[in-house]
């Protein structure tokens, strides 16, 4: 590529991440967080230490899958990856990616190149026109050889494959097959991990086959220059993303490129270790430095993650409800880099209590609260300082792991210091020590390992490290660790930063248990209205005609623990076989009360649908008794409350969700919800 109007590359060194870009076929899975997520990391560890760093990410958007999505939604594949981009954005804001771009494969910069890309393999005598026979599986839009077929079946979705049998402009792969061996025998970092370096060289010893790269069955792609009947091969067409991000709006292809590290999964490890080295180095362009080949997301049991077994965890689910930061800390410690990782929720949750709010959260507490009472929130440089508890070395560990891609053992070292730091303030007990020196020695010390701890928890959990930096007086995420010793102190007492959750963890596949967001800003609202109602799941087990309101139905209600009868005005509305084991909201500590000369106990909560009825919002799965809550907003309920305090908590709908403000109401089973239109009131 030509310099010429390029951005330089930047003095102090570069770092250009990739991810694999989604195929938006369908909603995005754990899986797509998770490779995100990781990239996320070694963006913001890289910008930490001063490397012009460009994040991409984005969308594969063409393809025949595209094509057929679009056609059962009824409508044009344009629109239908237009819908479907805001929802891999949102999952990108949710997780607070900082990627710099966020490419799609449909946009005008990315077919210039593409196109480009083919008409320069064709010039170089590369590309030529045949025809093809072979199995394929639309579901990964790739051929299949016979020894790559596991019982005739597609290797890595275990489905038929389609014979497929067209004319196509093929690559001369097969013709550099010994040069691609080569680099990958004599670049041992091109690969990682070591395992999935080893499958792609015994693969290599294999027959490689030219590879098929373009189609004529079907039109949603990038036209093969000089021949509209075919669409350039979606592999072929998503992979040049990587150089087309970098062309268009302003061109820093000699900044960034060649990229520092792809972040893909392993099914797709072919395409990013053996094809698209081979189509740069025939189009001249350098290679990437390193393919970092991260495994599957399995559940508990080990099985990958399928609608039809029942065991999908929604990522933007997870992280609306524990917090974006919980779920990125838990991926990133949780999952050794490289392998496989089951995903439990219940794991995830004894992580968020025992590391982050036990060995993390008391300890930022218990340091604040006694610099705050013994030296009036100021300590500054001076006396004897503890090599121990110096975050340089730990700060050393923590980089030759990352420049390692063992991000996992990086929090191992991370967290070790932490439990060093607790122990070291439990064998000095500055709460019961009367020498004002040796505790002012002992607190220094401590908020020296909080400084580093916070500069090296900053690239998992971005705002939980800037909240402990702003509770000790420093600013957020250092470049670099300042000497041990030299750093003044001016604390500030916040709330916890991960306040223990209210409930034990629901079972179920797929389900949920309650959780509360991390509040770096101070401690939940205990005081707020909300905490005062007692809603719980219920279950109506009888429906009878009210004897003196032909309005009302008199429900049984099973609230687990008891039985109630509850009075509804739902009978205008809603059949009573509509209703009979229906699962519904019920606030249970409304005041009794005599309707028509009934008494009734609770409010069933509902709200108007959009066909103009009323109908009960609805809990879900959640287990019968559960209560209902909003995350951050904790407390006993109150005993009793009358219609009076529960119109200071106002509920309304919010797409399809009903929420408190803008926070959603949930269950272990997920979000209370009902067809209902954006601002319908819930009473």
């Amino acid at each position: 590529m030509s310099s010429k109007g390029n951005d330089p590359p930047a003095p102090g060194g570069k770092f250009y991440i990739t991810t694999a870009i989604d195929y938006p076929n369908s909603v995005p899975h754990l899986g797509h967080a998770y490779e995100k997520t990781v990239a996320d990391f070694y963006a913001r560890w890289h910008r930490q230490q001063g490397l012009d760093t460009h994040l991409l990410t984005g969308l594969d958007e063409h393809g025949e899958k595209i094509q057929e999505a679009a056609e059962k939604a009824g409508t044009t594949p344009q629109a239908f990856v237009d819908d479907q981009a805001k929802v891999f954005r949102a999952l990108c804001q949710e997780l607070e990616i900082s990627n710099d771009d966020f490419i799609r494969t449909s946009e005008p910069r990315h077919h210039r190149f593409a196109a480009e890309l083919f008409a320069r393999l064709q010039a170089r005598g590369d590309v030529y026109f045949g025809n093809y026979e072979g199995d394929y599986c639309i579901s990964c839009e790739s051929f299949y050889t016979d020894s790559q077929l596991q019982d005739g079946k597609c290797p890595i979705h275990g489905r038929p494959t389609e014979r497929v049998k067209e004319e196509s402009y093929f690559f001369r792969l097969g013709k550099y097959r010994p040069w691609i061996q080569e680099h990958i025998r004599s670049h041992p970092e091109f690969i990682y991990p070591e395992e999935r370096r080893n499958e792609i060289l015994s693969r290599l010893d294999e027959e490689v086959r030219d590879l098929s790269i373009s189609r004529c069955t079907f039109n949603w792609g990038i036209p093969v220059p000089g021949d509209s009947r075919h669409v350039i091969y979606v592999w072929f067409d998503a992979l040049s993303n990587y150089i087309s991000a970098l062309l268009s709006p302003r061109n820093l292809y000699e900044r960034f490129w060649p990229a520092d590290v792809h972040v893909i999964g392993k099914d797709i490890i072919w395409f990013h270790t053996v094809i698209w080295p081979c189509i740069l180095h025939s189009a001249g362009h350098p290679l990437p430095r390193q393919v970092y080949v991260h495994g599957f997301i399995l559940d508990r049991e080990g099985r990958k993650m399928a609608k039809h077994l029942g065991n999908v965890v929604d990522p933007l689910e997870v992280a609306r409800r524990h917090g974006p930061e919980v779920l990125r800390y838990y991926f990133l410690r949780a999952f050794a880099s490289g392998l496989d990782g089951k995903f439990s929720l219940e794991e995830l949750i004894e992580r968020y209590h025992g590391e982050l709010g036990n060995d993390l959260g008391n300890l930022i507490l218990r340091v604040v609260k006694l610099v705050e009472s013994k030296f009036a929130g100021c300590l500054a440089p001076g006396g004897a300082v503890e090599a121990d508890l110096d975050p340089l070395p730990v700060e050393e560990e923590y980089a030759r792991l990352v420049e390692r891609r063992e991000h996992h053992r990086a929090l191992e070292a991370l967290w070790a210091f932490i439990r060093k730091t607790n122990a070291y303030l439990n064998e000095r007990a500055p709460w019961k020590e009367s020498d004002s020196r040796a505790n002012a020695r002992t607190l220094y010390n401590a908020l020296e390992a909080l400084r580093g701890i916070a500069s090296l928890l900053a690239p998992v959990m971005p705002r939980t490290a800037a909240a402990v930096a702003e509770q000790i007086g420093i600013p957020p995420a250092p470049g670099s660790l300042a000497a041990f010793g030299q750093t003044a102190y001016r604390v500030v007492r916040k709330g916890p930063l991960f306040p223990r959750l209210e409930a034990p963890p629901a079972a179920g596949a797929g389900g949920l248990p309650p959780a509360a967001h991390p509040q770096p800003s101070g401690p939940p609202a205990e005081s707020d209205p909300f905490s005062w109602l007692d809603l719980r799941v219920g279950l109506i087990e009888e429906v009878k005609e009210h004897p003196n309101a032909d309005s009302l139905y008199v429900l049984t209600v099973n609230l687990g623990s008891e039985r109630r009868t509850v009075c509804a005005g739902l009978r205008k509305h809603l059949q009573p076989q509509e209703l009979e084991r229906r699962k519904v909201v019920v606030l249970a500590n409304l005041k009794p009360a005599k309707l028509r000369g009934l008494e009734s106990r609770g409010m069933i909560l509902a709200t108007d649908r959009r066909d103009g009825k009323v109908a009960p919002v609805d809990p879900g799965q959640a287990a019968v008794g559960e209560r209902v809550q909003v995350s951050g907003i904790a407390g006993p309920a109150k005993p009793a409350i009358t219609l009076k305090d529960f119109e200071k908590t106002p509920l309304r709908m919010k797409g399809g969700r009903v929420v408190y403000g803008e926070k959603p109401l949930w269950t272990s089973a997920g979000e209370v919800g009902c067809e209902a239109a954006d601002g319908a009131t819930v009473r």
